[in-house]
């Protein structure tokens, strides 16, 4: 029987491993909260689209009250759970009203494109990452000054709106994205040990990555579909 330390880092800070996993149950643990995660962010879809853009505010409000005491109680049951999942539904609100408007547009098969490309992107980089033997540790620098330039000019693009730049933002944002999917499985891959906390904190970061590639690819297709694009979000 292999024996653990009684702490581990993988990313989020050290904590007690009360509850230990394996790395491949592990994968199977992340894999499982993002399907629930995702069910519960198509609720949060149905709900932001009623409620319409008077739900903006308290859903951006939600999410990152989620996000931040997810990360203050990540290692408490059942609170953990719960968070993230209220989290993932808040995170829906917020693309309900900017689905409606490409669903309004006539631009129902973009959306799908856009799911369907996610998955794709998703599954192809995760199983790289996830089964590379490449040190890819050093990519997390180079990704996050990459996505700090995505902000930046993000914001730029705000008071340019000119749909060239939107362009190259959104292409950038789904390379940079598709790298943190790399990342984060080749970290996942290497975790001897892991306790409830990591897989949830594991599941939030592929989640946010899946997330903004698909708004990334969401106003690619929409600009080559003839739409000019549409908001995205970091």
């Amino acid at each position: 029987m292999q024996n653990f330390p009684n702490s581990a880092d993988l990313g989020y800070g050290k904590f007690d491993t009360g509850v230990v996993t394996a790395r491949p149950q592990l994968l199977g643990r992340v894999l499982g909260l993002l399907t629930f995660a995702f069910l519960f962010t198509a609720a949060g879809v149905l709900v932001g689209s009623n409620l319409g853009p008077g739900s903006f505010l308290l859903a951006l409000i939600g999410t990152f009250g989620c996000l931040f005491t997810l990360l203050a109680v990540r290692n408490r049951a059942p609170a953990n759970l719960i968070l993230l999942y209220a989290f993932a539904t808040f995170e829906g609100m917020l693309l309900g009203p900017l689905l409606d408007r490409y669903l309004a547009q006539g631009m129902g098969s973009i959306v799908l494109d856009a799911a369907a490309g996610t998955a794709g992107v998703t599954f192809l980089a995760g199983a790289y990452g996830y089964t590379t033997r490449r040190n890819v540790s050093g990519l997390g620098g180079i990704l996050f000054v990459g996505l700090i330039g995505i902000i930046i000019a993000s914001v730029v693009g705000m008071f340019l709106q000119l749909t060239a730049l939107s362009l190259i933002i959104s292409v950038a944002a789904v390379a940079i994205f598709s790298g943190f999917i790399i990342y984060d499985f080749n970290r996942l891959a290497k975790a001897g040990q892991a306790t409830e906390g990591d897989a949830i904190m594991f599941t939030v970061s592929v989640y946010l990555d899946m997330i903004n590639i698909f708004i990334s690819l969401l106003n690619i297709l929409s600009i080559f579909g003839g739409g000019g694009g549409g908001s995205r979000r970091n």
